[in-house]
Parts: C-alpha cells; structure tokens; sequence
C-alpha cells in the first residue's frame, strides 16, 4: 500500500468514526458471556502429523498446494543423504531434484545451498509428496540458503537434536537469496524453524513461506531465541496460510513468539495464517505475531540504527489465539502498520508500544483488548474488541463464534460482523480465499457471503 492510499484510508477511518460516534456508537463491544471450555479438538489435530492435517482453511495438504512447475530441462532423484548433499551442489536453474520416499538422518554440517536458480528457473528440491519423505535433522542449522530462487517443497522436517540449543533453524536464509519459496511442508521441533537475514550488506528480500505448519512437541529447554519464523532486516516477505503452533521457551527470558519481522525491514505482510500459542502444552509468555519484536542490535539493523524497527507492515485475515498470558499481535516501533480483519481468541490482545509505532487497527475481532503505551499511536474503528484490563478468555469471540476455541468459525450472531466492516484498500483475500466486499466488508477474517463454498473450520 503506497503512502498516499495509507493517508488515503487513515483519513477514511477517522471520518467513520466521527460518523459511528456522532450516531452514538462505540468502538469497544460490550464483552459477550459464554464460551465452551472443552478440550481443544486442535490437540489431536496437531498430534496426528501432516496425514491427519490436510483439508484444513490453513497448513500444508497432503495432494500438494497447485502450483505448477515448468517442465525441467534436469530432473534428479536422490535416495541418499549423500546423494541430496551431491545434488544441491551440482544444481543448475530449472533443476528438480526429487527425493525417494523414505527417511533420511542428517548429522554434521549444514547443507549448504549455494547455486542460484533464476526467477523464471527456479531450483527445485521437493518430496513426491507431502508425508512421504522425512528428513531429521541433528544439526544445528539445516539448509543453508545463500543462493537465489530457490524452492523447497512437500518436506516433512523433524529436528532430532538431544540438547535443544543444537537445533535451531530447519532453514537458514541469508545474503543473496532472494526469491526463495518454502511451501506445503511441515517442520518440527527447532527453535527458530526459518530463520531470515541480512549477510555482509546483502538481503534475502521478497520470499514466501505458504501452506507449512510449524509446530514443536514440547517446550524449548533453551536460552536462545524461540520464534517459528524470525526475519530480521528483509523486505517484501509474504508469509501466507501457514499453521504456527505450540512454541515456548522454557530457559533465558520465557518469551517465545510464533512469527515476527524486525531489524528495519519494510512492506512483509503476514496474512491468512492460523497462529495456536498454545495447544498441546501450555505456559510460559507466548506472543503470537509481532512487527519490531523486543528491538534489534544495532550492527544487525538494515539502515544501522533501527529507530523504526518495521515500515509499512500488514497483518490481515489471521486467526491468532490461545495466548493467554501475551498479546496476540504486538507492535514495537512500527511504523506505518495495518492491522484489518483478524480474530485474536483466548489473547491478551493488541499491544502497541514505543513513539515510533504507529498503526491503523480496522475490522478485528479482539478478545483482550487495545493497549496503546509509551508513546504509540493508534486509529482504529469497526474493531470488537474486549475489554482492556479483561482476563484473556474467549469472552468477545464466543458470542460471535459458533465454537471459537474448537475452530468453529460459522457464526452464532451476524449482525455485529456481516457488513459492518470499513472498506479497506486493496485486493485482498480473506482466509478462505474470497474477495472481500469493496463497499461494506465483515468483520474478522472471513467474508460469511450467502453461497460460499467455505467450510469455516480451523481443523
């Protein structure tokens, strides 16, 4: 979104809510009573792997995500780990290298990855198809990425390590890596599944990550970083559709987050995505997404000083919950922010802090409430939010919800949502893929049209 358009709807949402005011409206919800307190039927869903997964709104399928690959002038397949270390060496743009159903143990170094595909010949390493290949990795980086246009498919990938520090990233994305897609695949157990950043004044821009899940068995027994996906001073990421789930730290600060961009990146959106902190364990402080996590050093910042953490970030059609004890989304020195559409269940809200944060907050669903500290500024309007000071139960989502906590999301009461929304710029999809109404959007993550072929169920 351009800076002017930006104005354009800042100054579209302050109209709205001097109109919704002036009619004698507000724009926190009463909080709405009820919500079902059984066990989460996610915990099994997450337990059975990618074969019990497939056919949810979010997460990798089992029949591949669609995209299609140009036909290879080199195609390879490998049935050793020997045989992928070869491959990835030898690879030229166009390259498929297919890996032979099975299981595969990794130990040692890192695979590096370091020729270069071209945009419109990428390099290919993928399984046949999603849960017929593991690759375990003990290592303490798996796939070093420092080569351009590069695409990683349809993996299941499974960190092994015996002491938790030694397994930190299944991906490692640095330097000259631009263009870099990881799709349709699903990753456990690391501390930070993908890691992104800069190397030597080179940034690994505009990559994608759609269709994964990420998840972790257990508490990380660590004094490092703990988040899903951590970029760091990249820009033009998209990160899409993906399940990010189950991540704690259990040593150092106890603060763990699902996803996060910081160290002055700009224009990352992260949309459609179903965010769990907590579903088979629970504790601990877990932040579900973040623009400008806890601040960068400053030799790690992409214009050397970090004053502004992010620029011009999105976060729309997510569903975030189950963040009991941290905000579900926190903003930290950044700036320029769009925050629309999103239901944030069982958190502790929206938290924005610091005088460089600034954001415009439209069209969510807020269990928690809107905390603006130390300097933030904030223009929201069409939110249901809960009360700020509120404990982080469901106690907004369950009145609007069907079963929030179970992934339920066909709705119990429409007219607090259908059609109430403010209009947002752009041609956005919501997180069953439809387009939104120009004129009159809903509220949340889903457009609930009459006809919609969407089943609105998390899993």
């Amino acid at each position: 979104m351009t800076g002017g358009r930006r104005r354009n709807l800042r100054r579209l949402v302050v109209s709205a809510i001097a109109a919704f005011l002036a009619a004698g409206g507000v724009l926190a919800a009463e909080p709405l009573s009820g919500h079902s307190d059984r066990a989460s039927a996610s915990e099994a869903a997450l337990s059975v792997g990618p074969e019990g997964w497939s056919g949810a709104l979010v997460g990798p399928r089992l029949g591949g995500i669609g995209e299609p690959h140009l036909p290879s002038a080199k195609a390879v397949v490998v049935e050793t780990v020997t045989d992928l270390r070869a491959a990835v060496r030898a690879a030229e743009p166009g390259t498929v290298i297919e890996i032979h159903p099975g299981s595969y143990d990794f130990s040692g170094g890192k695979i590096e990855i370091d020729r270069p595909g071209l945009p419109d010949r990428p390099i290919v390493l993928r399984a046949p198809t999603l849960a017929s290949v593991r690759l375990r990795f003990s290592l303490l980086e798996g796939f070093h990425v420092l080569a351009p246009y590069w695409v990683f498919e349809n993996l299941v990938i499974e960190g092994t390590c015996e002491d938790d520090s030694r397994c930190e990233h299944a991906f490692h994305v640095v330097g000259d890596a631009v263009g870099v897609v990881i799709q349709n695949n699903w990753i456990a157990d690391f501390n930070a599944a993908i890691k992104v950043n800069g190397k030597g004044g080179r940034y690994p821009d505009a990559g994608t990550i759609r269709h994964n899940a990420f998840v972790n068995s257990r508490p990380r027994d660590t004094d490092r970083p703990v988040a899903l996906l951590d970029l760091v001073s990249v820009s033009r990421w998209r990160i899409q559709k993906n399940l990010i789930a189950d991540f704690a730290k259990a040593g150092g600060n106890y603060t763990s987050y699902g996803a996060f961009f910081k160290g002055a990146g700009e224009d990352n959106i992260f949309e459609q995505n179903l965010v769990r902190c907590e579903g088979r364990h629970s504790g601990l402080d877990r932040i579900g997404f973040s623009f400008g996590d806890g601040g960068t050093g400053r030799r790690f910042c992409r214009d050397g000083s970090c004053e502004v953490e992010h620029r011009r970030g999105i976060a729309r059609n997510n569903v975030i919950m189950n963040c009991p004890n941290r905000a579900g989304i926190y903003l930290n020195k950044s700036a320029e922010t769009l925050i629309h559409n999103n239901a944030l269940i069982a958190t502790a809200g929206v938290e924005l802090r610091g005088a460089g944060t600034d954001a415009v907050i439209v069209n969510n669903i807020v269990d928690g409430g809107l905390k603006v500290l130390d300097g933030a500024a904030v223009t929201a309007a069409s939110n249901i939010v809960g009360p700020p000071d509120g404990t982080p139960s469901a106690v907004v989502s369950s009145g609007i919800f069907r079963d929030a906590l179970g992934g339920d999301l066909r709705l119990k009461d429409s007219r607090a949502t259908v059609g109430q929304g403010v209009p947002v710029d752009g041609d956005w999809l919501d997180l069953c893929g439809q387009h939104q109404d120009d004129a009159a959007p809903d509220i949340g993550p889903i457009q609930y049209r009459p006809q919609s072929a969407c089943v609105r169920r998390l899993w």
